[in-house]
C-alpha cells in the first residue's frame, strides 16, 4: 500500500532568535497532525527559501504555514506561492493555509488582504463559527484559538463561503469547493511557543495588550480540536475516499 504523504509549505521569513527553541512550523503542524493519520508521511518544504515539492502528485494534501512576511511584499516566492495555490485550486487538490496561509490562499484565488483595522492581535481569539460545513460537523458554538497578525483577509475570494469570525476578524475561517479550507489563527502553537513570542514582543506591545496577552494564553486553547478536524479533512479527501469527490 502506497504511504499517504502530506506536503507542509512553511512561509517563515526574518529573524526571531526565540523561535530556535521551538520546533519549526513544518514539525509543529505535522505534530498536531500525525496521531489522527497513522502511517502517513510529513515533508516540510521551505518555499520561502526557494524550496518546492517537485512532483505535486505524490501529495494527498498541502498545509501553507504562518509567517511574519506579508502577503503584499514583492518577494518573488509569494508570487510563485500564489501561483501554486492557483494550480492546486484548478485540480481541486487538498489544501489547508494557516494566518499568512489563510491569508495568502484568498488573496491567490481573488480576494484583499490588507492591515487589520484593529491593528495587532497577539495572544488568543474567539472564532464563532457561525456558518461550518457539514464535513466540518459537529462542532461548537465558539473556538479559541492563538493569534497572532496584525493583516487579515478584507474580501473573500469569489465562491468562498466565511465558517466564522469576530467583530476584530470578521473573515477568520473560510471554505471553498470542498477542498480548500484557511484559518487566520494557529491551531499547531503551543502555550509556550506563545508566551516566548509574547516575550520577543514585550518592547512593542503597550503594556496594557502585553497583559491582555499573558492573561489570555494562560487560558485552554482549541488547537487540538482544529488539529483533529485538519487531519480529517485530508483523510476524507483521499482518492477512493467517500469525500474524494467534494
Amino acid at each position: 500500500m502506497t504511504t499517504p504523504r502530506l506536503a507542509i509549505l512553511t512561509t517563515f521569513e526574518g529573524d526571531l532568535p526565540f523561535t530556535a527553541r521551538h520546533p519549526d512550523d513544518g514539525a509543529k503542524v505535522a505534530a498536531g497532525l500525525a496521531p489522527n493519520l497513522p502511517g502517513w508521511a510529513f515533508d516540510t518544504w521551505r518555499v520561502s527559501e526557494d524550496q518546492w515539492p517537485d512532483d505535486l502528485a505524490a501529495y494527498a494534501g498541502f498545509v501553507i504555514s504562518g509567517s511574519p512576511a506579508s502577503v503584499n511584499d514583492a518577494s518573488p516566492w509569494i508570487a510563485r506561492l500564489e501561483t501554486l495555490v492557483r494550480q492546486l485550486h484548478a485540480q481541486r487538490r487538498p489544501m489547508v493555509g494557516i494566518c499568512f496561509g489563510h491569508q495568502l490562499v484568498a488573496k491567490a484565488l481573488g480576494g484583499t488582504v490588507g492591515a487589520s483595522p484593529g491593528g495587532l492581535r497577539v495572544g488568543t481569539a474567539a472564532l464563532p463559527l457561525h456558518a461550518p460545513p457539514a464535513w466540518l460537523q459537529p462542532a461548537p458554538a465558539q473556538l479559541t484559538l492563538y493569534a497572532a497578525h496584525e493583516e487579515q483577509v478584507l474580501k473573500p475570494p469569489p465562491g468562498a463561503s466565511v465558517v466564522g469570525g469576530d467583530g476584530f476578524c470578521p473573515v477568520g475561517s473560510l471554505v471553498l469547493g470542498g477542498h480548500v479550507w484557511t484559518l487566520q489563527y494557529h491551531p499547531e502553537f503551543s502555550a509556550g511557543f506563545m508566551a516566548d513570542l509574547l516575550e520577543a514582543l514585550a518592547d512593542e506591545l503597550p503594556a496594557e495588550a502585553l497583559a491582555r496577552g499573558r492573561a489570555q494564553i494562560a487560558q485552554p486553547a482549541d488547537g487540538a480540536w482544529v488539529m483533529t478536524r485538519m487531519a480529517q479533512f485530508f483523510q476524507d479527501r483521499r482518492p477512493g475516499s467517500e469525500a474524494g469527490s467534494l
